[in-house]
């Protein structure tokens, strides 16, 4: 892993406000808990079943609970270790549970999400404790839909948790190409835990990572494939050579290549993939055995959660990123479609013309007719979408179906837009800085320099000098002869002559320096994309209900591995050390990262006030506050 980079004094201090930050996920429980003290909405049912595994009455189930029971589980173990200190609760009450998701939150969920970023990203952390989280692990936490659910009693922070630790100790278990005889049994088992939280994980822990897995083996047995024509592609896919461009320098087109190479490459290793693959499998066996004895995949309420193909569901997402991550997707895209001449020098990346511009004219003209078919054809509205108004996208539905027939038309050009913006997000990377080479001196004489005397020359010399010092001053042949001897007996040892360092040692640690720079942080390629599209689309598109707390775990995973926020090019060529130089830099690549935070800071306050203080009633139930949320 590579070092982390210098820090000011007044940088250090900046860092030391995160983990305060996250003293807001307390405080919203407790502001949630003196003014909605008793269960609300799905946490009717999470409370009670929770309530009624503490009293031990492990077969009661509520048919409503669509989920498996691992937040109640989480809730009984925990609250079994504080009653073991404390000698209580006795009782589960509804801010207890609640405190459980909270402890998750604030404290477990930030430490194992950093731990991921820096596996991501190649580095090692040495920051001081009290500075240790980074502001992408606090955005992260601060994300609305996430921290929203926090003070509730739901399952979605659980549910990411331990997709996280899974994605740790897959990254482990796989880091120097082998298998760990420990890591394997481990990641199996948070794996299949990852399932009893939510069943929708299994797309993450078995497709998404093992997706990951197949295409590290392919780069492990396969050498790089450098043609760009589609036949010469899939002829040398079948010779061990894998196409698979990185982000920021790939088309459209080439996204079609690198699947057609991926699956000719797989095909022509397939006893490799399946060697490697083994625990995904297993873990998909698992599920699917659930499945079988389930009757379906989800627990209760079946007939409104039926399974079924919503592709729209894929539409609707790229929205959701773009309003939430503005902040950091907002100056890359300027870079992007701007001329480098035009940037103001204080936000100028230096993006290389190859990668500027809108996406062509004719990917356009191939991928908007597929969407605007998908929505007419394919879209679907639950019944709990157009019912419920106490849900965001009750409003958004309304005008995307309500206001103008051709709305839900209009709106695919505004996807397609999102959608290159945020894909555009896993190239949004500055040029690697040079390899520095470590100036190794040639050991071998100068062309020309004589070479070095040997002792008896030495003597010799040294004896030359001391006569003619001698005669200079005057003295006796005796005295002459005797100044001599004792020059020679002084003159200083010759250096043992170093051996020298031939023309091709020298290259060959050149090399080696070059890889290893080049390798401490790799540049996301087309396959990863592909990857995360797939596991998104699979956990989205078979889900009828749009709930904004279904996009929690694609958007983390989308936000870990874009690249850090670029430097702009007048601060990266400025090698100040000075602290006043290093805060200015650091502030002014990081203030993406600073208005992320702000933004959902601001999201956060509002939809809690709308939540805590703005209620109202339906005719139907009167005397019972309705509130609003995600």
């Amino acid at each position: 892993m590579s070092s982390p980079q210098l820090e000011s004094g007044l940088t250090r201090a900046a860092r030391y406000l995160v983990p305060f930050v996250l003293l807001s996920i307390p405080l919203w429980r407790t502001k949630i808990n003196g003014t909605v003290p008793e269960p609300y909405m799905d946490e009717v049912f999470h409370v009670h079943q929770a309530q009624a595994y503490w009293a031990h009455n492990w077969t009661q189930w509520d048919p409503k609970i669509t989920t498996p029971p691992g937040l109640y589980l989480w809730s009984y173990l925990l609250c079994s270790c504080i009653r073991f200190l404390r000698g209580e609760p006795v009782e589960l009450s509804t801010p207890d549970l609640r405190a459980t998701n909270v402890a998750a939150m604030s404290i477990i969920l930030p430490w194992r999400l950093q731990i991921l970023l820096d596996y991501l990203r190649k580095e090692r952390n040495t920051r001081p404790t009290g500075a240790w989280l980074s502001q992408a692990v606090l955005n992260i936490c601060l994300f609305p839909p996430l921290f929203f659910l926090s003070g509730l009693y739901y399952t979605d922070v659980l549910a990411l948790l331990v997709v996280i630790e899974a994605y740790i100790w897959d990254i482990k278990r796989t880091s120097d190409g082998k298998d760990s005889l420990l890591g394997t049994p481990l990641f199996l088992a948070l794996g299949l835990a990852a399932l009893v939280f939510r069943q929708t994980n299994i797309f993450w822990v078995s497709v998404f990572f093992g997706g990951l897995r197949a295409v590290q083996k392919l780069r492990e047995v396969c050498r790089q494939c450098k043609s760009s024509e589609l036949s010469e592609i899939a002829n040398k896919s079948s010779q061990n050579e894998l196409y698979d461009p990185i982000v920021d320098e790939a088309s459209i087109s080439d996204y079609f290549k690198t699947s057609l190479s991926l699956v000719i490459a797989g095909l022509s290793n397939l006893s490799h993939l399946i060697v490697a693959l083994v625990p995904y499998f297993i873990i998909l066996a698992a599920f699917g055995a659930f499945v079988l004895w389930n009757g379906g995949v989800v627990m209760g309420h079946k007939e409104y959660h039926t399974v079924g193909l919503h592709l729209p569901q894929m539409f609707y997402i790229w929205p959701y990123f773009v309003f939430f991550s503005w902040p950091i997707l907002l100056v890359p895209l300027i870079n992007l479609i701007v001329p480098n001449a035009h940037i103001p020098k204080f936000s100028n990346y230096d993006f290389s013309e190859k990668k500027k511009g809108f996406p062509a004219l004719l990917t356009a003209l191939a991928i908007i007719p597929i969407m605007l078919a998908v929505v007419h054809f394919n879209t679907i509205v639950h019944p709990f979408t157009l019912a419920d108004n106490r849900h965001y996208t009750f409003y958004a539905f309304r005008i995307l179906l309500r206001y103008h027939p051709a709305v839900k038309y209009a709106a695919v050009f505004i996807y397609f837009l999102c959608a290159w913006a945020v894909l555009s997000a896993f190239g949004f990377s500055t040029p690697p800085p040079q390899p520095q080479y470590i100036q190794i001196p040639s050991l071998s004489p100068a062309p020309n320099q004589p070479p070095p005397l040997t002792k008896k020359q030495e003597k010799q010399e040294a004896k030359k000098r001391a006569k003619k010092e001698a005669q200079k001053a005057g003295l006796s042949p005796a005295a002459s002869a005797k100044q001599a001897a004792k020059a020679t007996q002084q003159a200083p040892k010759p250096q043992p002559q170093q051996q020298q360092i031939s023309p091709e040692t020298l290259a060959k640690v050149r090399e080696h320096l070059i890889q290893r720079q080049l390798q401490q942080r790799q540049p996301l390629r087309v396959s990863f994309v592909l990857i995360w599209l797939a596991a998104t689309a699979l956990s989205l598109i078979t889900a009828p209900l749009v709930e904004p707390r279904y996009f929690i775990i694609p958007w983390v995973m989308w936000r870990l591995h874009i690249p850090p926020q670029p430097t702009p090019s007048m601060y990266r060529k400025q090698h100040t050390r000075d602290e006043k130089g290093l805060f200015i830099s650091k502030l002014v690549t990081n203030f993406p990262l600073v208005l992320e935070t702000l933004w959902f800071v601001a999201i956060n306050v509002v939809t809690g006030y709308l939540f805590l203080y703005k209620g109202f009633e339906w005719p139907q139930e009167p005397g019972k506050v309705q509130r609003f949320m995600w």
